[in-house]
């Protein structure tokens, strides 16, 4: 029998390596980590200093400040975010959709056949967020979502997040809270207990990176719904203001914002009218 191989060693980081860690997350990406994280990011960076055949994270971090195309932040971005999500977490949201969200969205566009209809998944992890409103809207508007821009964007910071979320393909753990219907409608096989995201529902959605600390969104129009859930909990409290204060400006009047069930919107510091818990608005139409 083949003897299994020893665990990788992680490489020792020292208090300077990991201030030096801790500092370019924040003023990088506005993502703040304690020291409770020391393990964490240890081990997912040895991997990456092993495999450019370097030494230590001291040789890693002068490879990092010496790399001018930005490509390695990326890999080093890649490497400490977590993207963890599944299809239709947080049912109760895609319920409000359903029932008052999207009427609301099609009794404006019957009215102007001009209306466009925007929504933005921000901090999109591997996709399953914004493939599962991509099916919400199937449902709601039937076929006629087939060859019509109803601008589903999903953003994250995250390049190999991207890339999975444009493959499309999940376990099956991913779809356990689906409905039979939408398992069923919505993916295909795609062997060894994995499947993929129909093609139609993969049309539907635009994936672009996106740091959302960046001083300004390439935004044209503003957007009736955007999600950013369980995002801001990465972020300190000053970080958050500045977000919630961007994304209102980039919120339709009437329009809709969703925050995940663990975070909160302070009142002093909140633009948005409440509506119900992790869900605001915009005043207006």
């Amino acid at each position: 029998m083949e003897k299994a191989k020893p665990a990788e060693e992680v490489l020792p980081l020292s208090d300077t390596d990991y201030n030096f860690v801790a500092s370019l997350l924040y003023d990088r990406f506005g993502i703040q980590i304690g020291s409770q994280k020391r393990v964490l990011v240890a081990g997912r960076l040895t991997k990456r200093v092993r495999q450019l055949g370097l030494a230590s994270f001291a040789e890693y971090f002068t490879y990092l400040r010496a790399d001018n195309s930005g490509n390695e932040l990326s890999e080093f971005i890649n490497r400490l975010t977590t993207n963890h999500s599944f299809f239709c977490r947080e049912k109760d949201h895609y319920d409000f959709l359903r029932s008052t969200v999207l009427p609301d969205l099609k009794g404006r566009m019957d009215r102007d056949p001009r209306y466009e209809l925007r929504m933005w998944s921000a901090g999109c992890a591997a996709g399953e967020e914004v493939y599962t409103l991509a099916m919400v809207l199937r449902d709601f508007f039937g076929p006629s979502t087939d060859g019509s821009d109803l601008g589903l964007l999903a953003t994250d910071i995250s390049l190999q997040a991207l890339k999975a979320a444009k493959e499309g393909i999940y376990a099956a753990a991913k779809l356990s809270e689906l409905s039979t219907a939408m398992r069923s409608s919505y993916f295909r096989p795609a062997g060894a207990g994995l499947f993929e995201v129909a093609p139609e529902v993969k049309r539907m959605v635009l994936f672009k990176r996106l740091n959302l600390m960046a001083e300004k969104y390439p935004f044209k129009n503003p957007f009736d719904v955007i999600f950013c859930r369980n995002v801001m909990i990465y972020f300190d409290q000053a970080s958050r203001s500045s977000l919630i204060h961007s994304f209102y400006e980039h919120v339709k009047p009437g329009g809709y914002f969703f925050i995940g069930h663990s975070e909160t919107i302070p009142r002093a510091d909140c633009p948005f009218e409440y509506v119900q818990p992790a869900i605001y608005r915009k005043r207006g139409p």
